[in-house]
């Protein structure tokens, strides 16, 4: 598959975008009260978070995946009207969704750190202005919002704005928990 068709498959658009935004909350909820705090946040606090975050997001994008991959062999095992429903999953089949379930894992996962790492990052470079890091951090969901509303033909207004306020959300309640201290 060429690399123009995979990323505009819609599965792969999921493993992309899902690992950006759950890297970016995971930042915000781990690391937003080293955010606030001067001098709280160094490249270890970023280390953590993003191996956190490679941690958690591949584990759940691989069960995810498989588990969908699974069903829809399941499905159609039914379909089939094969006796044993699971035969399939012993197939060729089965090693072809194990082998893709593993590789949305990683792409999630990579896109999880990147997305952890950047906001991060970026508030590294200001630690006298904890807040322009914060702010930088809800901007970036809000421009992954607009263009994410932009393939999917939507609002691009409600897609930002929806995702800048999950993550206004996420950064009060990771400021309140004080993960990292």
């Amino acid at each position: 598959m060429k690399f123009d068709d995979w990323i505009q498959d819609p599965r792969s658009r999921l493993d992309i975008v899902a690992g950006l935004v759950d890297g970016i909350l995971n930042a915000l909820t781990l690391a937003s009260a080293k955010l606030v705090a001067q001098g709280g946040l160094t490249l270890a606090t970023i280390g953590k978070v993003a191996a956190v975050t490679a941690c958690t997001t591949s584990f759940v994008f691989f069960v995810a995946h498989y588990a969908q991959l699974r069903s829809e062999l399941v499905r159609a095992a039914r379909e089939l009207n094969l006796l044993a429903h699971g035969h399939l999953a012993t197939t060729q089949l089965g090693k072809q969704i194990l082998q893709e379930s593993l590789w949305g894992a990683l792409v999630a996962s990579v896109c999880g750190v990147i997305g952890s790492t950047i906001p991060l990052g970026l508030s590294l470079a200001a630690p006298s202005l904890p807040i322009v890091g914060l702010a930088l951090t809800v901007a970036l969901l809000g421009l992954l919002g607009w263009f994410l509303a932009s393939s999917v033909f939507g609002s691009p207004a409600l897609w930002a704005g929806g995702l800048m306020l999950g993550g206004v959300v996420v950064t009060a309640i990771g400021i309140q928990l004080d993960i990292l201290s």
